[in-house]
């Protein structure tokens, strides 16, 4: 995984995520959502496998099956105890803690980076000089999920061969996290309808549709927004954080 400093500047745009209001809806989406983040960990867990299976028996895929099992874990653990159904509404109330950004962001992306490789693709992270030593207090659980949703939606709607870019950087008191990818165009009525839950690019694609929806829902948690904008080949999903010191 390449790791580079940039300085250019990061466009925010603004972010639309209507939420559910029905009693019946918000009981689905409940129950989505956990079905959403299990099958999520549970593929990856079944990838490392395949790969010890093949005969890649070298101890990081050894590793890698731990920490992925393990993150099934840490994922499902911070879900139960911070997203509720209570009185028709979900609740969803973060885990904060203290994280180092740059030390946190590192390992989420190299989970993904075999499943990259796969591909013909790869990720690059860039960091600006203002994130070094940055202290941030969120929840990395949650965080974390809103990324992993985010580069898996990038994996699944980009060209084989291109570069899947995540650039961060501090501007004021808030991080600005995007994930960038070249393939697939979003019409303007789609982009404006993926984060309503079950909402699908392409229908013919696996998943549930909730992941674009769940970063939503986290990111407004986190007291941030995440927003898109597709032209030219370039989709950029933006996350916009405030920074808790």
């Amino acid at each position: 995984m390449p790791i580079s400093l940039e300085n250019s500047t990061i466009a925010t745009f603004s972010p639309a995520a209507p939420a559910p209001k029905s009693a019946p809806q918000t009981i689905e989406l409940f129950l989505g959502m956990f079905a959403h983040e299990l099958r999520t960990q549970v593929a990856g867990t079944v990838q490392v496998c395949r790969y010890i299976r093949e005969g890649s028996k070298s101890e990081a895929f050894f590793q890698a099956l731990e920490t992925t099992t393990l993150d099934t874990l840490h994922i499902l653990d911070n879900m139960l105890a911070t997203v509720k159904f209570h009185n028709g509404k979900l609740d969803i109330t973060p885990a904060y803690c203290q994280i180092d950004f740059r030390s946190w962001i590192t390992p989420v992306i190299r989970q993904q980076e075999r499943t990259a490789a796969l591909q013909q693709k790869d990720i690059c992270l860039i960091l600006h000089p203002s994130l070094e030593n940055i202290q941030v207090t969120t929840d990395p659980v949650k965080l974390g999920q809103i990324l992993q949703n985010l580069l898996s939606n990038a994996l699944k709607y980009s060209h084989p061969g291109t570069v899947i870019t995540v650039r961060c950087r501090l501007e004021s008191n808030a991080i600005s996290l995007q994930v960038i990818n070249q393939g697939m165009e979003i019409p303007p009525d789609k982009a404006s309808r993926l984060f309503i839950p079950y909402e699908r690019l392409d229908n013919g694609l696996a998943g549930t549709g909730l992941g674009l929806f769940l970063s939503a829902q986290y990111a407004q948690a986190l007291g941030g927004i995440l927003a898109v904008q597709s032209e030219r080949g370039n989709t950029v999903f933006t996350l916009t954080l405030p920074v808790y010191r």
